[in-house]
């Protein structure tokens, strides 16, 4: 079996622990101990790490390409998070037209946007789309091509991780911003926080990766 570099299934629904160094975003969000609306973000990185795994029409449309987040503050954004791990991750603007939201997947070379039912609409048909709306428990992936997975995240109580949690990060993709010119961000910088200050992910990250509890907010989709 090849390696993805990713925690086993296996271990994902069984919490096992996770021996290894703690250098990306995923990883230290489940290190970091974190709730989001009374669900441990180590969880949440669970599921995520787990619909990778379980879905093999997501991995195709992935391969070689980035993932696209097309979400509001929340659970659902932790989730995508970690199933984007190993590759760079575009923060779409939630407020922008189709039209804008299909030029930037096709400029930064886009496979999957991972998003929620409100927001499918802005999804480009020539792009899979994954819903998050019954996440930890299940996941909806489409295909371009029109066929549907439902992806069981199992009954997940987090991860426990082991390792030095104070490593500086990989020197590899992390999170993209569309704007001129974009903006990419390396595990390494996101995890020194200072590049976050300002950025659209700022409100859920930095508290996150401090260990906090925090709420989302509400909706306005």
């Amino acid at each position: 079996m090849k390696d993805t570099g990713l925690p086993s299934a296996r271990g994902a629904e069984r919490g096992d622990v996770i021996v290894q160094g703690v250098d990306t975003l995923a990883l230290r969000l489940a290190a970091a101990g974190g709730r989001i609306d009374d669900l441990p973000a180590s969880q949440l990185v669970a599921a995520g790490f787990t619909l990778l795994q379980r879905s093999a029409p997501l991995v195709r449309m992935l391969a070689g390409r980035r993932s696209a987040l097309l979400l509001p503050p929340g659970p659902a954004a932790v989730v995508a998070l970690a199933a984007s791990d190993g590759r760079g991750a575009v923060v779409l603007p939630t407020d922008a037209p189709a039209s804008e939201i299909a030029a930037i997947c096709a400029a930064s070379h886009v496979g999957a946007v991972l998003t929620i039912k409100a927001y499918r609409p802005l999804v480009p048909a020539s792009l899979g789309a994954v819903l998050l709306d019954a996440i930890p428990r299940t996941a909806l992936v489409y295909t371009p091509e029109g066929r549907e997975q439902t992806v069981d995240l199992g009954s997940h109580v987090g991860l426990t991780v082991e390792g030095e949690t104070d490593l500086p990060g990989r020197d590899e993709e992390c999170l993209l911003f569309a704007s001129t010119p974009p903006v990419v961000l390396t595990h390494r910088e996101v995890l020194a926080l200072d590049p976050l200050e300002g950025s659209r992910a700022s409100a859920l990250l930095i508290p996150l990766l401090a260990g906090r509890s925090i709420t989302s907010p509400p909706s306005s989709s």
